[in-house]
């Protein structure tokens, strides 16, 4: 890869995309990594959300808002691709949930835990509101037990797949009851308590280990299990590189969550220091989602936009953060690959870069860029080639296209 096809890829993997300004900067892939790798960004935390001043409808619009404001306007891009990550693997849904106080909460631990100890960010979306109550857990009481995140704690977040049996499933959930969620609506805020009498106490046999086993217990043995450092490998590879990793590459990064005491950050640094990071394999290898489609419009073009909008245009596409169908989350690459949804694209692009969306909620200034600008900060470059492709077409036409081109829906 030449200079600027490298750091392109870099700023898709590690970001939402570069701007002209990012490609030409003497910032390395290598000094920026180390930078956002090693800063603990501040988390803006907006106030609380009080049900009894506003309903439900404009409480979830003004959570809404104050996501897609840090994810636009981040200085530290990583780590809002690492948010992302969680957020898609560690599903709750509005959809269920009803309330965006606890989405709220969710969203701010996910913010302080992305990148630190996998078993303390496991802990804190296990005992959260969102999620106690999302997979029932809140429900799950000594006498009467609920094994729903019993079994998807194992099957989605840790282990995966055929590495435990229904025994295990059973004495999990035994060991994760307790747990209770008081609501707090004058206050906007949500109170989680542990209640001795709704624990069950006695001896469970949990995947190899037997005793009074506690959720923190149950959290503890399957954040070290071999099978979670090498399902959290192939999640971070297949997110930020390519899909179905070579089983030594799996091995190697399994390695270093073991070594490093389950480090969410060492992992990830071993992702982008892999040389196959760079490799064919994994260039423009995976299609973008709908929400990852628009961040990098609007921040690679640097159009100014309306929140309402932009909320709108993902509705239409089929992606609201914190809105997915199902405790599986969104669909895959595939998916995406519609007829409806590319349409939507087109239009989305048409939308972010005509003269009257500047009356319309987004603001694009062409001026800021010659043909040839806009080939390299969207295409990676191969200007001379591709300008000729846009003789006679205004920048606005432009980059319509190219943000409807087939290319730049990869990622």
């Amino acid at each position: 890869m030449d200079r600027i096809v490298q750091k392109a890829h870099f700023f898709r993997r590690a970001g939402f995309g570069a701007t002209l300004d990012e490609l030409h900067s003497d910032n390395s892939p290598e000094k920026l990594l180390s930078t956002w790798l090693n800063e603990s960004p501040a988390i803006n935390v907006p106030a609380p959300l009080p049900i009894v001043k506003k309903g439900k409808q404009e409480q979830s619009r003004e959570m809404w808002h104050w996501l897609l404001k840090q994810m636009l306007s981040a200085n530290n891009p990583l780590h809002e691709r690492m948010v992302n990550f969680w957020r898609d693997r560690f599903v709750v849904s509005l959809r269920k949930l009803g309330r965006a106080q606890l989405l709220l909460d969710y969203e701010i631990r996910l913010r302080t835990y992305a990148m630190g100890d996998f078993q303390e960010l496991l802990m804190q979306v296990t005992t959260s509101p969102a999620m106690l109550n999302y997979l029932d857990n809140a429900q799950n009481r000594a006498g009467k037990i609920n094994e729903n995140y019993s079994r998807e704690v194992m099957e989605l977040f840790t282990l995966g797949q055929g590495q435990y049996n229904e025994k295990d499933i059973q004495e999990g959930a035994r060991a994760l009851t307790g747990w209770q969620v008081k609501l707090r609506p004058e206050m906007g805020i949500a109170d989680v308590t542990f209640v001795k009498r709704r624990h069950d106490d006695g001896i469970k046999n949990y995947l190899g280990h037997s005793g009074k086993l506690s959720t923190q217990d149950v959290v503890e043995i399957l954040a070290n299990h071999p099978s979670t450092a090498r399902k959290l490998a192939v999640d971070l590879w297949s997110t930020f590189a390519y899909r179905d990793p070579e089983p030594a590459l799996v091995d190697r990064l399994a390695q270093v969550y073991k070594q490093n005491n389950r480090s969410i950050r060492a992992v990830v640094a071993a992702v982008f220091n892999s040389p196959e990071f760079y490799s064919d394999k994994a260039y423009l290898s995976r299609l973008k989602t709908p929400l990852y489609f628009i961040l990098s419009s609007l921040r690679q073009l640097q159009i100014e936009a309306d929140s309402d909008r932009v909320l709108g245009d993902l509705r239409a596409m089929g992606q609201v953060p914190y809105n997915a169908p199902s405790v599986k989350g969104w669909q895959g690459d595939q998916g995406w690959l519609t007829a409806p949804s590319l349409l939507t694209r087109i239009n989305v692009a048409q939308q972010f870069t005509k003269e009257y969306g500047d009356d319309g909620g987004f603001k694009f200034n062409p001026d800021r860029y010659s043909a040839k600008d806009l080939v390299t900060v969207l295409l990676d470059g191969n200007s001379d080639r591709l300008e000729k492709q846009f003789t006679g077409l205004s920048k606005r036409e432009i980059a319509a296209l190219i943000l409807s081109s087939p290319i730049y829906q990869l990622v």
